[in-house]
């Protein structure tokens, strides 16, 4: 699709879209037409795709109570109970102004979840850099949140209900699909190479848990010695 400026006769305007129609795009119609149109949007940037991310990870928190507290009040009870069994001497709450609390903690919530999604794709934008992306940083998380809003959304739900928690799963193999599509229009990168910075992020990320992974349990497993020594 060719766009430009409808006042020369030299083609159409480039496309805009509202937070729904991004989504039902991104999810119904994923090909290489659809992320190129998401994303010659006059309005992409990195405050719109925040926005529609905290929006997802808000609903999330707050539907997931209210479905818990309809649904299964029982299940939502004990958990209130333990966690305020469990808090550090001095912080125990009643059940109810615990709820209170961890509602009104929520906007912090839905902005850690942020913060985590933009700090987790500035390795994969430096290795697609590395390997020939032409794409921006912007793109990239601005492509992803056109999907990744909903989805998350909609996994969170589904995971909430014990019943049919298992349909999860299609969600996730579909997100997968979604992904690799995204990641190929925002990085203008052959899809081998896509996978090649996937398969790299991995490698990496799974070298830093293997270097990080004996000092994070040396602890745990110091304390478990000495209380085997001591029992036995």
């Amino acid at each position: 699709m060719t766009h430009g400026s409808p006042a020369l006769g030299l083609a159409e305007p480039p496309p805009t879209f509202s937070w729904f129609g991004a989504w039902r795009s991104a999810l119904t119609r994923p090909s290489v037409a659809t992320y190129t149109d998401l994303l010659l949007d006059p309005r992409v940037g990195l405050r719109r795709a925040g926005a529609r991310l905290l929006t997802a990870a808000l609903l999330t928190y707050l539907l997931g109570i209210t479905v818990q507290a309809a649904l299964f009040p029982g299940t939502l009870a004990e958990a209130i109970r333990e966690a305020s069994q469990n808090a550090p001497q001095g912080f125990q709450m009643a059940p109810t102004v615990l709820l209170v609390a961890s509602l009104a903690c929520a906007p912090f919530t839905a902005a850690v979840f942020l913060a985590s999604y933009l700090v987790g794709f500035a390795l994969p934008h430096f290795i697609a850099s590395a390997l020939g992306s032409l794409g921006s940083y912007t793109e990239l998380v601005y492509a992803h949140a056109a999907y990744l809003a909903p989805l998350t959304l909609l996994a969170s739900m589904l995971g909430m209900i014990p019943i049919v928690h298992c349909l999860t799963l299609p969600p996730g193999l579909y997100s997968l699909g979604v992904q690799l599509m995204a990641r190929k229009v925002a990085t203008r990168m052959t899809r081998g190479r896509v996978i090649a910075v996937l398969a790299v992020g991995l490698v990496i990320v799974g070298l830093a848990v293997a270097v990080a992974a004996p000092g994070l349990a040396s602890p745990s497993l110091g304390q478990w010695l000495r209380s085997s020594e001591a029992s036995s």
